[in-house]
């Protein structure tokens, strides 16, 4: 029988699952992307930026776990942990948009140069 630390466990692990979806949507988009263009800058950059944001829900759902049920490490080792993956996770966003804005703006620049 499955006791309630083991379900809590299963609703966390769920629930970053659920998290990092869109991520890795983002994941199989850019790589038909980078198949279909060739390697291409904006789209290296969304797929860096999304692997790395994927890795930091998947981790920072281990590690709550870790902390949560299991007390791994005290409160401040828990924060500085944390505090290292949200740090990894914005560099990840920021190499995302980066991307985004490249592709955006290659976009524009092809429909301009076709009116």
């Amino acid at each position: 029988m499955i006791d309630s630390n083991t379900t809590q466990v299963m609703i966390q692990l769920l629930m970053g699952l659920v998290y990092a979806i869109p991520s890795l949507l983002f994941i199989i988009i850019s790589i038909y992307y980078l198949l279909k263009m060739g390697s291409q800058i904006d789209g290296t950059l969304i797929l860096i930026g999304n692997v790395i944001t994927f890795l930091c829900v998947i981790i920072g759902q281990i590690v709550f776990i870790q902390f949560a049920f299991y007390e791994k490490w005290q409160h401040t080792g828990y924060s500085y942990i944390s505090t290292g993956i949200s740090i990894f996770s914005f560099i990840g966003r920021v190499v995302f948009a980066v991307g985004v804005f490249l592709l955006i703006k290659k976009m524009i620049k092809q429909k301009n140069s076709n009116s």
